[in-house]
Protein backbone atom coordinates (compact mmCIF):
# COMPACT_ATOMS: atom_id res chain seq x y z
CA UNK A 1 0.00 0.00 0.00
CA UNK A 2 3.09 2.22 0.13
CA UNK A 3 2.41 4.04 -3.13
CA UNK A 4 -1.21 3.04 -3.64
CA UNK A 5 -4.09 5.24 -4.74
CA UNK A 6 -5.83 4.51 -1.43
CA UNK A 7 -2.89 5.67 0.66
CA UNK A 8 -2.69 8.90 -1.30
CA UNK A 9 -6.40 9.58 -0.81
CA UNK A 10 -6.06 9.04 2.94
CA UNK A 11 -3.03 11.31 2.89
CA UNK A 12 -5.00 14.00 1.06
CA UNK A 13 -7.83 13.89 3.61
CA UNK A 14 -5.46 14.02 6.58
CA UNK A 15 -3.36 16.88 5.22
CA UNK A 16 -6.40 18.86 4.07
CA UNK A 17 -7.82 18.75 7.60
CA UNK A 18 -4.44 19.70 9.05
CA UNK A 19 -4.11 22.66 6.66
CA UNK A 20 -7.66 23.82 7.42
CA UNK A 21 -7.02 23.75 11.17
CA UNK A 22 -3.78 25.68 10.62
CA UNK A 23 -5.68 28.21 8.49
CA UNK A 24 -8.29 28.73 11.20
CA UNK A 25 -5.48 29.53 13.65
CA UNK A 26 -3.88 31.88 11.12
CA UNK A 27 -6.81 33.82 9.62
CA UNK A 28 -4.48 36.03 7.56
CA UNK A 29 -4.01 32.97 5.32
CA UNK A 30 -7.56 33.33 3.97
CA UNK A 31 -6.46 36.53 2.24
CA UNK A 32 -3.82 34.70 0.20
CA UNK A 33 -4.21 33.14 -3.24
CA UNK A 34 -2.77 30.04 -4.84
CA UNK A 35 -2.55 29.38 -8.57
CA UNK A 36 -2.56 25.59 -8.36
CA UNK A 37 -5.01 25.03 -5.49
CA UNK A 38 -7.28 28.09 -5.33
CA UNK A 39 -9.24 26.91 -2.28
CA UNK A 40 -6.88 25.02 0.04
CA UNK A 41 -3.55 26.15 -1.38
CA UNK A 42 -3.87 29.59 0.19
CA UNK A 43 -2.79 28.08 3.52
CA UNK A 44 0.45 26.85 1.97
CA UNK A 45 0.95 30.25 0.32
CA UNK A 46 0.86 31.96 3.70
CA UNK A 47 2.76 29.28 5.65
CA UNK A 48 5.73 29.28 3.29
CA UNK A 49 5.65 33.05 2.99
CA UNK A 50 6.16 33.22 6.76
CA UNK A 51 9.01 30.70 6.61
CA UNK A 52 10.90 31.89 3.54
CA UNK A 53 9.97 35.55 3.56
CA UNK A 54 8.88 35.29 -0.09
CA UNK A 55 5.27 36.12 -0.98
CA UNK A 56 3.98 34.20 -4.00
CA UNK A 57 0.88 32.52 -5.42
CA UNK A 58 2.97 29.68 -6.89
CA UNK A 59 3.60 27.63 -3.75
CA UNK A 60 2.71 23.94 -4.01
CA UNK A 61 0.70 22.33 -1.22
CA UNK A 62 1.65 18.86 -0.01
CA UNK A 63 -1.59 17.40 -1.43
CA UNK A 64 -0.98 18.89 -4.84
CA UNK A 65 2.68 17.91 -4.90
CA UNK A 66 2.21 14.26 -3.98
CA UNK A 67 -1.04 13.61 -5.84
CA UNK A 68 -0.89 16.02 -8.79
CA UNK A 69 2.82 16.16 -9.59
CA UNK A 70 4.70 13.17 -8.21
CA UNK A 71 1.83 10.75 -8.84
CA UNK A 72 1.47 12.01 -12.40
CA UNK A 73 5.10 11.81 -13.54
CA UNK A 74 6.59 8.94 -11.50
CA UNK A 75 5.86 5.27 -12.14
CA UNK A 76 5.41 3.95 -8.62
CA UNK A 77 5.37 0.33 -9.75
CA UNK A 78 9.11 0.75 -10.35
CA UNK A 79 9.91 2.92 -7.33
CA UNK A 80 10.71 0.08 -4.95
CA UNK A 81 13.19 -1.28 -7.50
CA UNK A 82 14.88 2.08 -8.02
CA UNK A 83 15.00 2.69 -4.27
CA UNK A 84 16.40 -0.79 -3.54
CA UNK A 85 19.95 -0.28 -2.34
CA UNK A 86 21.02 -3.72 -3.48
CA UNK A 87 20.26 -2.84 -7.10
CA UNK A 88 21.27 0.84 -7.05
CA UNK A 89 24.95 0.40 -8.06
CA UNK A 90 23.89 -1.55 -11.15
CA UNK A 91 21.26 1.06 -12.01
CA UNK A 92 23.57 4.06 -11.55
CA UNK A 93 26.59 2.37 -13.22
CA UNK A 94 28.94 4.65 -11.23
CA UNK A 95 29.01 7.02 -8.22
CA UNK A 96 27.17 4.56 -5.94
CA UNK A 97 28.35 3.34 -2.53
CA UNK A 98 30.13 -0.03 -2.93
CA UNK A 99 28.31 -3.07 -1.60
CA UNK A 100 30.42 -5.24 0.69
CA UNK A 101 27.50 -7.54 1.47
CA UNK A 102 24.22 -7.64 -0.43
CA UNK A 103 21.36 -9.83 0.78
CA UNK A 104 18.50 -10.30 -1.68
CA UNK A 105 15.77 -12.88 -1.08
CA UNK A 106 17.89 -14.62 1.54
CA UNK A 107 20.91 -15.06 -0.75
CA UNK A 108 24.17 -13.38 0.31
CA UNK A 109 26.39 -11.76 -2.31
CA UNK A 110 29.87 -10.30 -1.75
CA UNK A 111 31.50 -7.18 -3.19
CA UNK A 112 32.11 -9.02 -6.46
CA UNK A 113 28.46 -10.10 -6.70
CA UNK A 114 29.42 -13.70 -5.93
CA UNK A 115 27.21 -15.89 -3.73
CA UNK A 116 28.89 -16.61 -0.41
CA UNK A 117 28.11 -18.72 2.62
CA UNK A 118 26.43 -16.97 5.55
CA UNK A 119 29.02 -18.41 7.95
CA UNK A 120 31.84 -16.47 6.25
CA UNK A 121 30.35 -12.99 6.70
CA UNK A 122 31.53 -12.38 10.27
CA UNK A 123 35.15 -13.23 9.42
CA UNK A 124 35.03 -11.06 6.31
CA UNK A 125 33.91 -8.06 8.31
CA UNK A 126 36.33 -8.60 11.20
CA UNK A 127 39.26 -9.05 8.81
CA UNK A 128 38.39 -6.33 6.30
CA UNK A 129 41.77 -4.83 5.28
CA UNK A 130 40.36 -1.36 4.57
CA UNK A 131 37.26 -0.68 6.65
CA UNK A 132 37.01 -0.66 10.44
CA UNK A 133 33.40 0.56 10.52
CA UNK A 134 30.43 -0.33 8.38
CA UNK A 135 26.83 0.63 7.67
CA UNK A 136 24.09 -2.00 7.59
CA UNK A 137 20.68 -0.95 6.31
CA UNK A 138 17.55 -2.47 4.89
CA UNK A 139 17.52 -2.20 1.12
CA UNK A 140 14.09 -0.53 1.18
CA UNK A 141 12.15 1.29 3.87
CA UNK A 142 14.90 3.27 5.62
CA UNK A 143 13.02 6.58 5.76
CA UNK A 144 14.02 8.67 8.75
CA UNK A 145 17.04 6.45 9.33
CA UNK A 146 14.95 3.42 10.31
CA UNK A 147 16.84 0.09 10.23
CA UNK A 148 20.18 1.83 9.67
CA UNK A 149 23.04 0.88 12.01
CA UNK A 150 26.68 2.02 11.99
CA UNK A 151 29.63 0.51 13.82
CA UNK A 152 32.47 -1.99 13.81
CA UNK A 153 32.10 -5.63 12.87
CA UNK A 154 31.06 -6.75 16.34
CA UNK A 155 28.20 -4.23 16.34
CA UNK A 156 27.10 -5.01 12.79
CA UNK A 157 27.12 -8.82 12.97
CA UNK A 158 24.12 -9.12 15.37
CA UNK A 159 22.09 -6.90 13.05
CA UNK A 160 23.19 -9.03 10.09
CA UNK A 161 21.81 -12.10 11.87
CA UNK A 162 18.63 -10.27 12.87
CA UNK A 163 17.88 -8.92 9.38
CA UNK A 164 18.59 -12.33 7.89
CA UNK A 165 16.20 -13.97 10.36
CA UNK A 166 13.51 -11.41 9.56
CA UNK A 167 14.02 -12.15 5.84
CA UNK A 168 14.83 -8.55 4.98
CA UNK A 169 16.74 -7.51 1.91
CA UNK A 170 19.70 -5.52 3.25
CA UNK A 171 23.18 -4.28 2.43
CA UNK A 172 26.44 -3.72 4.30
CA UNK A 173 28.48 -0.81 2.98
CA UNK A 174 31.68 1.03 3.93
CA UNK A 175 31.39 4.46 5.50
CA UNK A 176 31.39 7.24 2.93
CA UNK A 177 34.30 9.65 3.29
CA UNK A 178 32.98 13.21 3.26
CA UNK A 179 34.67 16.51 2.52
CA UNK A 180 36.11 18.30 5.55
CA UNK A 181 33.80 21.26 4.96
CA UNK A 182 30.74 18.99 5.11
CA UNK A 183 32.05 17.19 8.20
CA UNK A 184 32.39 20.56 9.95
CA UNK A 185 28.61 20.79 10.33
CA UNK A 186 28.49 17.66 12.50
CA UNK A 187 31.50 15.35 12.53
CA UNK A 188 29.60 12.35 13.92
CA UNK A 189 27.28 12.03 10.91
CA UNK A 190 27.52 11.77 7.15
CA UNK A 191 26.11 15.14 6.12
CA UNK A 192 24.55 14.87 2.69
CA UNK A 193 23.28 17.26 0.06
CA UNK A 194 19.64 16.72 -0.93
CA UNK A 195 19.16 17.70 -4.57
CA UNK A 196 15.77 17.66 -6.28
CA UNK A 197 15.71 17.29 -10.07
CA UNK A 198 12.81 17.48 -12.51
CA UNK A 199 12.87 15.93 -15.98
CA UNK A 200 10.58 16.72 -18.92
CA UNK A 201 10.82 17.57 -22.63
CA UNK A 202 14.22 15.87 -22.85
CA UNK A 203 15.74 18.17 -20.20
CA UNK A 204 16.69 17.69 -16.56
CA UNK A 205 16.35 20.70 -14.29
CA UNK A 206 17.86 21.38 -10.89
CA UNK A 207 14.84 22.41 -8.78
CA UNK A 208 16.18 22.91 -5.26
CA UNK A 209 18.90 21.82 -2.83
CA UNK A 210 19.69 21.73 0.87
CA UNK A 211 22.30 20.13 3.10
CA UNK A 212 21.17 17.63 5.76
CA UNK A 213 23.16 16.97 8.92
CA UNK A 214 22.79 14.76 11.95
CA UNK A 215 21.73 15.93 15.37
CA UNK A 216 24.02 16.05 18.42
CA UNK A 217 25.96 12.77 18.50
CA UNK A 218 23.88 11.34 15.66
CA UNK A 219 25.44 9.08 13.03
CA UNK A 220 22.80 9.62 10.33
CA UNK A 221 21.79 12.82 8.55
CA UNK A 222 18.02 12.43 8.67
CA UNK A 223 16.17 15.55 9.76
CA UNK A 224 13.37 13.41 11.19
CA UNK A 225 15.92 11.66 13.41
CA UNK A 226 16.93 14.85 15.20
CA UNK A 227 19.02 16.50 12.51
CA UNK A 228 18.86 19.82 10.71
CA UNK A 229 18.77 21.05 7.15
CA UNK A 230 20.10 24.28 5.61
CA UNK A 231 19.12 25.66 2.25
CA UNK A 232 21.62 25.82 -0.61
CA UNK A 233 21.30 28.65 -3.11
CA UNK A 234 21.88 28.27 -6.84
CA UNK A 235 25.50 29.41 -6.49
CA UNK A 236 26.24 26.80 -3.80
CA UNK A 237 26.19 29.22 -0.87
CA UNK A 238 24.02 28.59 2.20
CA UNK A 239 20.99 30.31 3.55
CA UNK A 240 21.65 32.00 6.89
CA UNK A 241 19.14 29.79 8.70
CA UNK A 242 18.22 26.12 9.03
CA UNK A 243 15.18 24.06 10.02
CA UNK A 244 14.51 20.97 12.09
CA UNK A 245 11.83 18.44 11.13
CA UNK A 246 9.14 20.66 12.66
CA UNK A 247 10.29 23.65 10.58
CA UNK A 248 11.60 25.42 13.66
CA UNK A 249 14.17 27.96 12.49
CA UNK A 250 17.73 28.11 13.83
CA UNK A 251 20.88 30.07 12.95
CA UNK A 252 23.44 27.55 14.18
CA UNK A 253 23.95 23.84 14.79
CA UNK A 254 23.05 22.90 18.40
CA UNK A 255 26.10 20.64 18.80
CA UNK A 256 28.91 22.43 16.98
CA UNK A 257 27.43 25.95 17.37
CA UNK A 258 28.52 26.42 13.77
CA UNK A 259 26.68 29.38 12.33
CA UNK A 260 25.30 29.36 8.81
CA UNK A 261 26.96 32.32 7.05
CA UNK A 262 25.48 33.29 3.72
CA UNK A 263 28.91 33.26 2.03
CA UNK A 264 29.69 29.65 2.98
CA UNK A 265 29.84 27.49 -0.15
CA UNK A 266 29.18 23.77 -0.37
CA UNK A 267 32.32 22.15 -1.84
CA UNK A 268 31.94 20.80 -5.38
CA UNK A 269 28.26 21.74 -5.42
CA UNK A 270 28.10 22.24 -9.20
CA UNK A 271 29.76 18.88 -9.70
CA UNK A 272 27.17 17.16 -7.50
CA UNK A 273 24.32 18.79 -9.42
CA UNK A 274 25.88 17.76 -12.73
CA UNK A 275 26.21 14.12 -11.62
CA UNK A 276 22.59 13.73 -10.50
CA UNK A 277 21.23 15.52 -13.56
CA UNK A 278 23.16 13.07 -15.71
CA UNK A 279 22.00 10.07 -13.64
CA UNK A 280 18.36 11.21 -13.82
CA UNK A 281 18.46 10.38 -17.52
CA UNK A 282 18.71 6.70 -16.53
CA UNK A 283 15.34 6.91 -14.72
CA UNK A 284 13.14 7.42 -17.75
CA UNK A 285 9.93 6.48 -15.94
CA UNK A 286 10.39 9.05 -13.17
CA UNK A 287 10.05 12.78 -13.71
CA UNK A 288 11.06 13.91 -10.24
CA UNK A 289 13.80 12.50 -8.00
CA UNK A 290 15.34 13.63 -4.72
CA UNK A 291 18.98 12.61 -4.41
CA UNK A 292 21.11 12.33 -1.27
CA UNK A 293 24.67 13.06 -2.34
CA UNK A 294 28.10 13.41 -0.72
CA UNK A 295 31.54 14.43 -1.94
CA UNK A 296 35.05 13.78 -0.61
CA UNK A 297 38.11 16.01 -0.43
CA UNK A 298 39.17 14.97 -3.92
CA UNK A 299 35.83 15.95 -5.44
CA UNK A 300 34.52 12.41 -5.98
CA UNK A 301 30.72 12.47 -5.85
CA UNK A 302 28.87 9.60 -4.17
CA UNK A 303 25.12 9.07 -4.50
CA UNK A 304 23.94 7.75 -1.14
CA UNK A 305 20.27 7.34 -2.07
CA UNK A 306 17.76 8.27 -4.73
CA UNK A 307 14.21 8.90 -3.56
CA UNK A 308 11.56 8.33 -6.20
CA UNK A 309 8.42 8.40 -4.03
CA UNK A 310 7.16 10.36 -1.02
CA UNK A 311 10.13 12.71 -0.98
CA UNK A 312 9.16 15.88 0.86
CA UNK A 313 8.88 19.37 -0.56
CA UNK A 314 8.22 21.44 2.58
CA UNK A 315 11.81 22.26 3.56
CA UNK A 316 12.72 23.23 -0.01
CA UNK A 317 9.93 25.80 -0.14
CA UNK A 318 10.66 26.99 3.39
CA UNK A 319 14.17 27.92 2.24
CA UNK A 320 13.73 28.99 -1.36
CA UNK A 321 10.12 29.98 -1.85
CA UNK A 322 8.08 28.48 -4.73
CA UNK A 323 10.70 26.13 -6.23
CA UNK A 324 8.50 25.14 -9.21
CA UNK A 325 7.79 28.72 -10.30
CA UNK A 326 9.80 28.27 -13.53
CA UNK A 327 7.88 25.06 -14.35
CA UNK A 328 4.29 26.15 -13.77
CA UNK A 329 3.32 25.80 -17.43
CA UNK A 330 4.48 22.18 -17.42
CA UNK A 331 2.69 21.44 -14.11
CA UNK A 332 -0.54 22.96 -15.41
CA UNK A 333 -0.26 20.95 -18.63
CA UNK A 334 0.05 17.58 -16.84
CA UNK A 335 -3.10 18.38 -14.84
CA UNK A 336 -5.38 19.31 -17.72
Amino acid sequence: MKNSFLRRRFFEIRVTLKDLIWGMKNPESFKRKNNLSPLMGRFSSYKFELLSGIQSDDYVSDCFYFNKIEAKINNFELSDYFNHKGYLPAILQSNAIPLLINCISGVIYDANDKVINVSTVADRLRNDPINSEFVIKRSVGTGGGESVEIGDADKIIPFFNLYLKKKYDFVIQPLVKQHDQLAAFNSSSLNTVRIMTLAYDDNVYHVSSMVKMGGPGGRIDNVSAGGLCIGIKEDGSLTTFGFDCYLNKTNCHPQTQLEFPGNYEIPYFNEMVAVVKDKHKLFKSHGIISWDVSVDNDGYVTIVECNTAWSGLESHQAFHGPVFREHMEYINNINR
